[in-house]
């Protein structure tokens, strides 16, 4: 069989268990357990109206609800990668137009005592048997929610009314925190959060996203910026990140490197943005611009 993408190495893995990657829909049948799969669907699926999308995933519903009948004494779970309307992410918005989107009514009627879901972030409970576990890390400085996994157990074969059937356990995943700073560049000062604790940053991956004022005499120097990390590193992140953003709402100036006439003052201008050079390298530099500039005007007039 061939897999695609990045689900290639899991085909080829081997472990304790046997271990199953199913690239299209799948009824599993494994000693006193039936599972029925439906992965994410391929691109050809997806570019289809959305309206036909769902009608095949009832589809394929029922046709697992056909085979959990014909297994009453078998244990009985779903596994699925997509997305399902009215979802949520970790921002606390729904999922909408991001992915791939089922209805919630077909996984109501399923015959599975768990249905397990994965490719939203944030752990959730849809209905009463409908899980997202969530991600075991977290990919998103949104992502502030504890992350972990679910212990699933099944007591009897049978769906009970009253759910005495399922116990669901969330365990907590060992994971870093990822915490975004925002900071502001303004009079030559460079301001950080006021309730900021350096201390909670300890271990952390941190993005800094600092914002600057549009002009060329409100520019974040190289110099600020390293003091700026040196204090963040103080507090021993995991990560750092530092981004620069413009003010995009203020009216820009030009800048000095734009406004330089020849190639020095454009150089110079550039030292003064980003930092100077020692001055002797400043000189051999400047020297070898000469050389360049007057090789240049000597091939144009030859």
């Amino acid at each position: 069989m061939q897999y695609e993408g990045h689900s290639y190495v899991f085909g080829r893995a081997k472990g304790k268990h046997p271990i199953y990657l199913c690239t299209e829909p799948e009824f599993i049948e494994l000693g006193e357990a039936a599972i029925a799969v439906f992965p994410y669907p391929r691109k050809a699926a997806i570019a289809g109206n959305e309206h036909s999308l769902g009608e095949a995933f009832a589809r394929q519903l029922d046709e697992f609800n056909r085979r959990f009948e014909q297994r009453s004494g078998c244990y009985k779970l779903f596994l699925g990668h997509f997305g399902v309307a009215g979802a949520r992410v970790s921002s606390g918005q729904p999922l909408v137009g991001r992915c791939a989107e089922y209805p919630l009514d077909p996984l109501r009627s399923l015959k599975a005592q768990y249905v397990g879901l994965s490719h939203i972030h944030l752990r959730q409970q849809l209905a009463p048997r409908i899980w997202y576990a969530g991600s075991l890390s977290r990919c998103d400085y949104s992502e502030v929610e504890d992350k972990g996994y679910h212990l699933v157990t099944l007591n009897a074969p049978d769906l009970r009314p009253d759910l005495s059937d399922l116990d669901v356990e969330f365990r907590v995943s060992p994971t870093r925190r990822m915490v975004e700073l925002h900071a502001v560049y303004e009079d030559g000062e460079l301001r950080l959060p006021d309730n900021l604790d350096l201390v909670t940053l300890e271990d952390s991956r941190v993005k800094v996203v600092v914002t600057v004022p549009n002009g060329p005499h409100r520019l974040l120097s190289r110099e600020q910026q390293e003091s700026l990390r040196e204090k963040l590193l103080a507090a021993n992140p995991a990560e750092l990140k530092v981004k620069i953003e413009h003010d995009a709402d203020l009216p820009s100036e030009p800048a000095p490197i734009a406004a330089a006439r020849s190639a020095e003052e454009k150089l110079r201008a550039y030292w003064a943005m980003k930092g100077s050079p020692p001055p002797d390298r400043q000189e051999r530099l400047l020297a070898k611009l000469a050389e360049v500039e007057k090789a240049v005007l000597s091939s144009q007039e030859g």
